[in-house]
């Protein structure tokens, strides 16, 4: 239980709290704690959308498969990380995405009822909630800007520049593989490779495996608008 507890307070929703002060909190608080396979599904739209995932260990990637069998990774998710905040209070009976392991993981699951007891308990907890649930929102609207452009190197250019942003540095570390960050700007992982290659002879990047270091901000820039 201890353990757990220490865990938990790295998590966005409880790092203001000391170990004791969360151990009180969650004495009459109902929750699971599930160990997952890699591969294995945690939510999917089969699933009734009412429980909030906190990763305790692993991580997990956030798919959106459509009916023709293509699945487009929105998201990679990480230790400590909440899993469908934005789902459960919204207005809908499944979960919208499939939520799957991208390794052996074990993940917290507590339902609405018990969600609402804590911000009763805390409101800095729900203040927590909300801003999360707004960084998703604002997450969001990044995907549909990057897919609503037309060609690749723009897609690369514009996800370099938030990411740029995001991390306060020119040299960006991936969180995810080359193929999942093909799947989320929506493009094959070798156009996406080529892509990186063109930008890497002209000297606007460099690149090795996970890390890309922006040398030239004006020309990202510039592609973002071809």
């Amino acid at each position: 239980m201890h353990s757990i507890i220490k865990l938990l307070g790295n998590c966005t929703l409880f790092n203001h709290l000391s170990i004791d002060e969360l151990t009180q909190l969650l004495s009459d608080i109902t929750y699971n704690i599930k160990y997952y396979n890699k591969n294995q599904v945690v939510f999917s739209p089969h699933h009734s959308s009412d429980t909030l995932g906190i990763i305790l260990d692993g991580s997990v990637d956030v798919q959106k498969i459509f009916a023709s069998g293509k699945a487009v990774t929105v998201n990679r998710k990480f230790q400590y990380d909440l899993i469908e905040d934005a789902s459960i209070f919204a207005n809908i009976d499944y979960y919208p995405s499939s939520i799957s392991t991208c390794e052996n993981s074990r993940i917290l699951l507590i339902n609405k009822n018990n969600i609402l007891k804590l911000f009763s308990k805390d409101e800095k907890i729900m203040f927590k909630y909300l801003q999360s649930v707004s960084n998703r929102v604002l997450a969001l609207n990044t995907i549909i800007e990057i897919l609503s452009l037309n060609s690749v190197h723009a897609k690369i250019a514009y996800f370099l520049l938030v990411e740029r942003n995001t991390q306060n540095s020119n040299i960006i570390k991936l969180k995810f593989s080359k193929k999942s960050w093909a799947e989320h700007l929506n493009v094959s992982r070798p156009t996406l490779s080529r892509e990186l290659r063109n930008m890497n002879l002209e000297g606007i990047i460099s690149f090795n495996k996970r890390t890309i270091e922006i040398h030239q901000i004006e020309k990202l820039e510039k592609l973002c608008s071809i």
